[in-house]
């Protein structure tokens, strides 16, 4: 029985007693009932904690925002997979050592500089890597150090879409997309598109390849045309 419904009960069969002689247990009787009530009040705010819980975590320790959602914790795991390059922006924070963390970008010769360290090589690592190399070399300095690596911005994987779409232009490349998938995020085709006539260019120059892509036979489950797209790539809806 629920504990609202053993409320109820006791309150009922109290009242139809009303027109009676007052008992000695009548006041027992009230004083269950206010605590049934309080235990009832109890479960369910605890239920509301629970539940605005389970929607973010708050990490603790500095270098950490307040509140990390579900997605952010998504789009963190997707970004420590692919290797670091040149231009791309990483967060190196150094557990409770806020003079060691750095926020830094990934230099033309693939390096980084960081206190202690000097310049360190990141480009073909992926952020994971990084994390186990540089709480190796600083265990020399800080003892137990603990370093965790998280990508900012991404500069060295891009795809672009040109023509007719909604929002041409230059996508980072954060986890893997298909063209069928940049075409919607670059806010779908227009009305004028040729939707058989699209076409992806890949390579660098001297040998670039015309990958040749079908919207509508895409749209009918055609998984030969919707093919997994690569950095450099550039989609072209005539």
């Amino acid at each position: 029985m629920k504990i609202s419904t053993l409320a109820t009960y006791l309150l009922f069969t109290g009242l139809q007693g009303k027109s009676r002689q007052m008992r000695p247990y009548s006041l027992i009787r009230f004083c269950a009932i206010l605590a049934v009530l309080g235990i009832s009040a109890a479960i369910g705010r605890a239920q509301k904690v629970a539940a605005s819980d389970s929607k973010a975590i708050t990490p603790q320790g500095e270098g950490y925002p307040g509140v990390v959602t579900a997605a952010d914790l998504r789009a963190s795991a997707e970004s420590s997979q692919f290797a670091l390059g040149v231009a791309d922006v990483i967060r190196v924070n150094v557990w409770k050592n806020t003079d060691l963390s750095q926020t830094v970008t990934v230099g033309p010769d693939g390096f980084v500089s960081l206190p202690l360290l000097g310049d360190v090589h990141v480009a073909g690592m992926t952020a994971n890597q990084l994390s186990q190399s540089l709480s190796s070399r600083l265990n020399a300095y800080v003892v137990s150090a603990e370093v965790t690596v998280s990508v900012v911005e991404i500069r060295s994987r891009h795809v672009y879409v040109m023509g007719q779409v909604a929002k041409p232009g230059e996508y980072s490349l954060v986890a893997p997309i298909t063209v069928l998938q940049l075409i919607a995020e670059a806010g779908g085709l227009s009305t004028f598109a040729k939707r058989k006539e699209i076409f992806v260019l890949r390579g660098a120059k001297g040998n670039v390849q015309r990958i040749k892509f079908n919207y509508v036979n895409a749209l009918r489950g055609d998984e030969h045309q919707n093919v997994d797209l690569q950095p450099g790539d550039t989609v072209v809806v005539p």
